[in-house]
């Protein structure tokens, strides 16, 4: 309990920090679904390279359901670094692949013209426009 109670700590902290790092950026994310998803479901995934108990992360490592692959796959604070390389590869997989599709998509969005509403939709906002009226009376 104490390291799930340690990777929220820390969770704070970074949730807290990309929200500002968004913010200084001036990169538009009003609800802030990158502080909560890509950084905080960053540092989740390697908190497990760091905190992975022997008893829980050693489970089947080498195919083998049941048999323990020993102590280099448990987290740092148990002595192992295989762990935490193997998740710092997936997430650096990961990023390229959410770099790689998201810029095919975003690509072809722009080239067919719906990426952006039109200049005088945006000076108006998108709710009379879209919605049929004002969400703020």
């Amino acid at each position: 309990p104490w390291a799930a109670f340690l990777t929220g700590f820390i969770g704070a902290f970074v949730y807290y920090g990309a929200s500002k790092l968004m913010l200084k950026l001036q990169i538009d994310d009003p609800l802030d679904a990158f502080a909560v998803h890509g950084a905080c479901g960053f540092w989740g995934v390697l908190a497990v390279g760091v905190f992975g108990h022997p008893d829980y992360v050693s489970f089947g490592w080498n195919g083998e359901n049941g048999d323990v692959a020993g102590e280099a796959h448990t987290g740092f604070l148990y002595g192992g670094s295989t762990l935490f390389a193997a998740q710092l590869v997936a997430l650096i997989i990961e990023v390229a692949w959410v770099g790689c599709t998201s810029s095919i998509l975003f690509f072809t969005l722009k080239m067919t013209g719906v990426l952006r509403v039109s200049e005088q939709t945006e000076r108006n906002g998108m709710d009379p426009s879209k919605h049929g009226g004002s969400a703020y009376n």
